[in-house]
């Protein structure tokens, strides 16, 4: 697989360039240290197909909701972000950080197309068309952060989508790489905080 790795202080970016799809296997513990040999906490970014069978689902709803009417997560192009950090965190905050994550999407989607989206909790809306997926989810070892962002606006049988080529968006390895460098950047602006902050007594 073709990929590049760059460094930061706290986290280490891979972008992936050969095309890559998303099962819901990605989201695993360890899955960026199987595949491209990186332990650091990490985000790995790449463009595919996305389609997650129930076996591989974390979201109880979705769950719930495929077996009353079989509705896959599915997208025929998408990029995918997949987080992983390894602090001791809880529940709630990591899913503090999917929500960062979500609203630094939205920024930059909004700054490269000068239209407004609608954020409601961890999905991205245009005109009521769904534009991402995104989850957060624990384990024994590390917690893990997925968003998908379509490209196109096909894929999905049970809901309207959207995709970035719909709002004039022709660089899609731009907006890749400024969502993943800028969660980075704010992850080590916040590490380097925690590290100057003097206690209450």
């Amino acid at each position: 697989m073709n990929f590049e790795i760059f460094d930061t202080d706290y986290i280490t970016i891979i972008f992936v360039k050969d095309k890559l799809n998303y099962t819901g296997r990605e989201i695993e513990p360890l899955w960026a240290f199987k595949v491209f040999n990186v332990q650091k906490d990490n985000i790995v970014v790449f463009r595919g197909k996305m389609e997650v069978p129930i076996d591989n689902m974390k979201d109880l709803k979705d769950i719930k909701r495929e077996k009353d009417i079989d509705i896959p997560i599915k997208s025929d192009d998408a990029i995918n972000f997949v987080i992983e950090h390894f602090d001791n965190i809880d529940l709630k905050t990591i899913y503090l950080r999917q929500r960062l994550l979500v609203c630094i999407t939205k920024e930059i989607i909004e700054d490269n197309c000068n239209l407004k989206l609608r954020r409601d909790g961890d999905d991205l809306y245009y005109n009521n068309k769904k534009l991402s997926v995104c989850i957060a989810c624990k384990g024994i070892v590390s917690s893990k952060i997925h968003l998908g962002i379509n490209v196109k606006s096909k894929g999905a049988k049970h809901i309207e989508i959207i995709g970035l080529e719909y709002l004039g968006i022709k660089d899609i390895d731009k907006i890749m790489k400024d969502i993943a460098i800028k969660y980075a950047e704010e992850i080590n602006k916040i590490e380097k905080d925690i590290r100057k902050t003097l206690p209450l007594y």
